[in-house]
């Protein structure tokens, strides 16, 4: 069997779609990508070992003359992704997100090559919400997942990066590594892998109140910020500030997760059991890591607090209130990991495989 994969623009798009590119090669099936020749998918895809066919697309915005360039651009990679699929001719295409897929799905539909597409967010993006309509089946990964249509194939499967989570084997020396010990309640502050600048103004005044604490910080500033972080700053033996961490591997060594509202994020979190408070970013499309986090609060697994709403104070006050609270703490990791789909890659390779023409 033969599949071809679309993706583009994020992490959030790009990994799930390796993850399951991954299980699918592991099933003996044979793996393409479609994206853009620009964007973050061209790397990640060839460092994964897949072949990748390039096309130029852009995002349907701006003034009047760049939409009406944006318009010749689809229509040139439309003609361009049907080459290619008519050339490769897949069994399947399966799209994850991000306004390349457009172009690549379109063409599928022109093709009648079945179609799958892949939702990680409570609200779908404008993508996926657009070519819906087009699509044999999709895959979301919310009880109450937004898609813009009333599709008659639509199946809760879960993130196929909550699967990979589950199988990696993390080091269990990370929390004394970091230099804080490994037998106290741990929370981990972790703002997405580039980090935010208008919260980390917020952590940093934190820091001060973390140190009467009887637990214990970990707070990630991201690579490029944690320079600025650290100047001027006194740390106390119970707080580590640190520039990247290895937030998967540290899931099962923590009690407390206070992080973004991405899918990825929330995936892994979830398949992992771990309670968590959400911090949604209020700059991402649609609104949806917020969307996220009101699933998972709805779900019993978070608590969230919106970023104009967040100061030293209130965040201090909500993860003392979780890290001493153990029967609180356990039954939003319960809910959590009833969120989470730790067998989402076998659930969506049984999906692929119903599409076999063999």
């Amino acid at each position: 069997m033969k599949v071809c994969m679309t993706a583009g623009g994020s992490g959030g798009h790009i990994f799930p779609a390796i993850a399951l590119a991954d299980a699918c090669k592991a099933a003996s099936m044979d793996v393409f990508f479609i994206g853009n020749r620009e964007k973050m998918e061209s790397i990640e895809v060839p460092k994964a070992g897949y072949p990748f066919f390039m096309i130029a697309n852009k995002e349907f915005a701006g003034s009047i003359w760049a939409k009406a360039g944006v318009m010749l651009g689809q229509i040139t990679s439309l003609f361009k992704a049907l080459l290619i699929l008519k050339r490769e001719n897949p069994d399947l295409v399966i799209g994850f997100g991000g306004y390349v897929t457009v172009p690549v799905v379109l063409s599928a539909k022109l093709l009648r090559i079945p179609i799958l597409l892949h939702e990680q967010n409570a609200v779908a993006g404008k993508a996926n919400a657009f070519l819906s309509r087009f699509a044999d089946g999709i895959a979301v990964c919310y009880p109450n997942t937004q898609i813009g249509s009333n599709h008659p194939d639509v199946r809760l499967i879960g993130n196929p990066r909550a699967s990979v989570a589950m199988k990696l084997v993390p080091d269990k020396n990370l929390i004394r590594e970091i230099g804080l010990l490994s037998d106290k309640k741990t929370a981990l502050i972790v703002m997405g892998s580039l980090g935010s600048v208008s919260v980390n103004q917020i952590l940093k005044r934190f820091v001060s109140l973390a140190k009467v604490s009887e637990h214990q910080y970990i707070i990630a500033t991201g690579r490029k910020h944690y320079g600025a972080f650290v100047e001027g700053l006194t740390l106390s033996d119970n707080v580590a500030v640190i520039d990247f961490v290895d937030q998967v591997g540290l899931l099962s060594q923590i009690d407390l997760l206070i992080a973004r509202g991405g899918a990825t994020s929330a995936a892994e979190m979830l398949a992992k059991g771990v309670a968590s408070i959400i911090i949604p970013s209020p700059y991402v499309p649609n609104d949806h890591q917020r969307h996220n986090a009101l699933a998972l609060v709805e779900g019993g697994a978070s608590l969230c607090i919106e970023e104009k709403d967040l100061t030293e104070q209130r965040l201090f006050e909500a993860a003392e209130q979780l890290l001493k609270n153990d029967v609180l703490r356990q039954r939003m990791a319960m809910s959590a990991k009833a969120l989470g789909f730790p067998d989402a890659l076998d659930r969506m390779v049984g999906w692929v495989h119903e599409f076999d023409r063999k």
